[in-house]
């Protein structure tokens, strides 16, 4: 098969930028007779390639401008030529697969689609999606002009299900994967220390952006909630790759709370740094509103840590009863959980051992073959 996969988008560390290229790199391996076009923006080229070097099938083009290359005033005029650009090249493949719902392309016949989740489309609550949503029409295109949907979980293939009826047959579930770097490990005390972790005060962990739906202020309150003694003992920290703008509200909040002897803001935490945090915290502190994964999660449980988690949306399917469940509008839920494995040692030792074995359901290379079975069943 010749298969175009979508780069265009901004990938970074984001979830989004680690289901692109894990994706694809399993992909090579598994069915290395393929050709692989990676399109993404004229000046990304060399920094997607970086990810790739080890691989001789893949094709790389970058035709299309970035949108800030004439500066924001034109942004949006560059934007409307991608389209047009996405419309030649597709005919070129015998697939295309845009990889982030938000770049799909209506118009294209031999489309695929990556669907993570539906959350723009909720209410202020994350309870319901508003089918009067502005983008509920523009995703009911989407839904319909591709030839398969992948979704990440049975969750986000039932609210499709559920809002667009009639797209049953299309929608793949597909569960995303788990680096080989995220397992146990002893914590590197070094790298404890580069963080200011080296008084060996046990610690909370949060993996995430600052964003409404991830829910931090509500996590913070719950934190705050706590007895003096054990925040004396156990700090919170939020690893929140965020913008400029975001830090200072971030921070601000965490000043306001008088928390800043008790939470540690970190921005910049490399995937080698973060298998040791992930292994050397209490708990995993993960209760957003909605996510249609959760990939701090996975990585989270094949290091043996516990988690507390929402009880809705994809969380608990993920979990797969490895995991304490909260509510997350109820901060004393997430309290007396964030009590109850501080104080418990059995629990925890109980939860790692549960969620180092449910971990080992999710791997990149089940994700590509899944994917890959998709992209037989439209080439047929």
């Amino acid at each position: 098969m010749n298969i175009g996969i979508d780069f265009t988008h901004d990938l970074g560390y984001s979830g989004i930028g680690t289901y692109c290229r894990s994706l694809t790199e399993s992909m090579i391996r598994i069915e290395p007779e393929n050709q692989y076009n990676i399109l993404t923006l004229h000046n990304t080229i060399k920094e997607v390639q970086k990810h790739f070097t080890q691989f001789r099938n893949i094709v790389y083009s970058g035709l299309f401008p970035n949108p800030m290359v004439a500066g924001s005033s034109l942004k949006k005029l560059i934007i409307r030529t991608h389209p047009s650009i996405w419309k030649k090249l597709a005919r070129n493949y015998d697939l295309v697969h845009f990889t982030h719902q938000g770049y799909f392309v209506p118009g294209i016949d031999n489309a695929a689609v990556t669907i993570h989740d539906l959350i723009k489309l909720y209410n202020r609550s994350y309870t319901t999606i508003e089918t009067n949503h502005p983008l509920f029409q523009k995703t009911k295109e989407m839904i319909n002009d591709a030839v398969t949907i992948f979704v990440p979980s049975e969750f986000v293939r039932r609210e499709i299900n559920n809002h667009f009826p009639g797209c049953e047959q299309k929608v793949r579930v597909t569960y995303e994967g788990i680096k080989p770097l995220y397992r146990k490990t002893p914590p590197d005390p070094a790298t404890l220390r580069k963080y200011g972790l080296a008084d060996n005060r046990r610690f909370f962990l949060y993996v995430g952006r600052y964003e409404a739906r991830k829910n931090l202020d509500r996590l913070m309150l719950a934190y705050a909630q706590l007895p003096a003694t054990l925040k004396k003992d156990t700090r919170l920290v939020l690893i929140c790759p965020t913008e400029i703008k975001s830090t200072r509200e971030l921070q601000k909040k965490i000043s306001d709370a008088g928390l800043e002897k008790n939470v540690l803001h970190l921005t910049h935490v490399s995937d080698n740094d973060l298998v040791h945090l992930y292994n050397a915290a209490i708990a995993l502190l993960f209760v957003s509103f909605s996510e249609g994964f959760g990939l701090p999660l996975v990585e989270a449980m094949n290091c043996g840590c516990p988690a507390i988690i929402a009880n809705c949306s994809s969380l608990p399917e993920i979990s797969g009863g490895a995991s304490l469940l909260v509510d997350p509008h109820d901060t004393d839920s997430i309290r007396h959980a964030m009590l109850a494995i501080s104080e418990g040692s059995q629990l925890r030792n109980d939860l790692s051992k549960k969620c180092a074995v449910r971990a080992q359901r999710f791997s990149w290379d089940t994700t590509a073959q899944e994917t890959l079975k998709g992209y037989h069943a439209m080439h047929c």
